[in-house]
């Protein structure tokens, strides 16, 4: 038994048994509260209770299957099924499935329930889904009731926003992931109740801050790290209630501002505080995981939660295992992308407002739904896609109550018969490629291995740190079918894109490379906007939009020389993964459950308060 699981069995609840993931090979285990969750989630259907079986995959390998369901970064230029019109989409124009515009799903001139069917008890409910999947329209993004944020996607109640994803409630927002009540913030991820913020990680409750990471409640700081209710700081790290700070030492006001106008304006000036902060970052007092303001809880940047077990990213929420990214959720396992008061889901993808649901994809202010994709304000539903306002409903087809009840009772008893019953929707039912989905962010592929007529052609690794390897069956084809070797007994028949294409630049386009770009915002002038950049380290082009040029005048920032998925990937790249190590603090040796591999020294939480306050 690893020393991991020891200190869990310890601090959280007993080991009752482990599992051999099909998917990974690894062994895992199933903790006395993980069924004690299954059985609170258990539905209740007609006054019978439907007990949730135990996972068969590991939890790595559960959230790899969710994440194969979302792409948040990977647009395509395509032709709306209904129309014909131009549009973004997140889907290829090679993929099978029926997408309309925004404006177009949301009209009353069709009807998804004209796609119902009954339940076939001879085929797989998988295969089933499948069928209906390719045929009922779908939404060409995900959002909900934005304004002018067209180029956005996993998004609600957003204006004017752009390249942005897995947010609400914001504005002026360019380039990065999770703002939540944010406004006028570019290249940031994970922020929160912020505004005027540029290379921001991690920050809450934040004004007027560049390159601030695992921070809150700060004005006017740059180039730091862990800063809580700081002004007017630079380079500085581990500071509480802080002002006029340079290296994490105070200076006079007037002091202060002479040394902080080297540090804005100039290429060369943020440069050079780029290679500072990463000696801050190095450096500082590190905490065993960014929790805060929390009990009982197991991960990472948690914040005002309670009883959360292997979560990440999370903030005021309770009761909850495995969930990564949530807000104010509540008795959820198994989940991502859970926003605004989602309570009793399991096995979830993407939910704003919802109770009850279970083995999902995408559905807001709904209830009681099963085994469902794109629903919305409805209840009682199984199997369905892309249904408004309604109730009751089978594989998109109407029921009333008491029919639906006992048609719902005898499909789960059918699934138990199939061993699809728990488990959440097979990879055969997304649309997207492994490498467009956000599985590749957080679950990156070592190597890719191309196939023909059952031999292997050619191998490359693609990525040292990734695990697994990716046979194609099809290179010649810009989305192939392949094989996904994870090292357990089952092989995953998956999607991969074996080409990338850029959209919106038109051929013969002259190319402004990064190093021509100019040292200040002054100098580049608006003229910048008519031009297409050659990111400086992958090549790929980019364009700089009016707004994101009006911000960096007003923050006296230069013109960025990276694309913007180039400096989204830097971001992520420093956060630490989301995996657990056992540590002893430094100061007291008492054992911890880290988020910081072994090469780090960390501090419990006691320890960690005495040296910084």
């Amino acid at each position: 038994m690893s020393k991991l699981i020891q200190f869990l069995e310890k601090n959280d609840s007993k080991v009752i048994e482990y599992r051999k993931c099909k998917w990974t090979g690894e062994e895992f285990p199933i903790f006395e509260k993980d069924i004690e969750m299954l059985t609170k989630l258990s539905p209740t259907i007609g006054g019978q209770k439907f007990p949730i079986p135990l996972p068969t995959l590991s939890p790595k390998a559960r959230q790899i299957r969710r994440l194969l369901f979302r792409n948040e970064w990977n647009f395509y230029k395509s032709r709306s099924n209904k129309t014909g019109a131009s549009m973004i989409s997140l889907y290829s124009p090679e993929n099978k499935a029926c997408i309309f515009e925004q404006k177009e799903w949301w009209q009353e001139d069709w009807n998804p329930m004209d796609f119902g069917v009954k339940f076939d008890f001879t085929k797989s409910f998988n295969e089933q889904f499948y069928e209906m999947r390719i045929k009922v329209p779908r939404l060409n993004l995900v959002t909900v009731d934005n304004e002018n944020s067209e180029y956005t996607t996993g998004t609600a109640y957003c204006k004017d926003c752009y390249l942005i994803n897995s947010s609400e409630n914001s504005e002026n927002c360019y380039y990065g992931k999770l703002f939540q009540d944010c406004k006028n913030c570019v290249d940031c991820t994970f922020v929160y109740n912020s505004e005027k913020l540029y290379q921001c990680l991690n920050v809450k409750k934040s004004y007027n801050c560049i390159y601030l990471h695992n921070s809150g409640e700060c004005n006017y700081c740059y180039y730091s790290d862990d800063l809580i209710a700081c002004d007017h700081c630079i380079l500085c790290s581990n500071l509480r209630n802080a002002s006029y700070y340079f290296e994490n030492k105070q200076y006079s006001r007037e002091e202060w501002e002479k040394l902080a106008s080297n540090y804005r304006g100039k290429r060369t000036y943020i440069k050079d505080a780029l290679i500072k902060f990463e000696e801050v970052r190095k450096n500082k007092k590190k905490k065993y995981a960014s929790i805060q303001s929390s009990e009982n809880c197991y991960g990472n940047i948690i914040n005002e939660s309670k009883n959360c077990f292997y979560c990440y990213d999370v903030n005021n929420s309770q009761d909850s295992r495995y969930v990564n990214i949530g807000v104010e959720v509540k008795d959820n396992m198994d989940c991502n992308n859970m926003y605004l008061k989602p309570e009793k889901s399991y096995e979830v993808l993407g939910t704003i407002g919802t109770y009850n649901i279970h083995f999902c994809t995408y559905v807001f202010h709904s209830s009681d739904v099963f085994f469902s994709h794109d629903c919305h304000h409805s209840n009682h539903l199984f199997g369905c896609i892309g249904l408004r306002n309604k109730e009751y409903c089978i594989f998109n087809k109407q029921y009333e109550k008491n029919e639906w009840e006992e048609k719902v009772k005898e499909i789960i008893n059918y699934m138990m018969g199939t061993g699809e019953w728990g488990e959440y929707f097979d990879v055969k039912n997304t649309a997207f490629p492994y490498n467009d989905s956000l599985a590749a962010e957080y679950f990156p592929i070592k190597e890719v291995v191309n196939m023909k007529d059952g031999v292997i052609k050619s191998k490359k690794i693609i990525n040292e740190k990734g695990s697994g390897a990716v046979y194609i069956l099809d290179e010649e084809s810009e989305i192939s079918q392949a094989k996904l070797d994870l090292g357990g007994e089952v092989k995953i028949d998956i999607l991969w894109k074996t080409k990338n294409k850029e959209i919106g630049v038109p051929e013969n386009t002259f190319f402004l490379e990064a190093k021509d770009l100019k040292e200040t915002i002054e100098e580049e002038g608006e003229e910048i906007i008519k031009k297409v950049i050659k990111c400086g380290i992958t090549g790929r082009p980019f364009r700089i939009i009016k707004q994101e040029y009006d911000f960096y005048k007003m923050m006296n920032l230069p013109i960025p020389d990276t694309h913007p998925n180039e400096r989204y990937f830097s971001r992520l790249a420093m956060k630490p993964e989301r995996n657990l190590y056992i540590h002893n603090c430094i100061k007291c040796e008492k054992e911890v459950a880290s988020v910081y591999d072994e090469k780090n020294s960390v501090y419990c939480e006691e320890c960690y308060n005495k040296e910084i306050y």
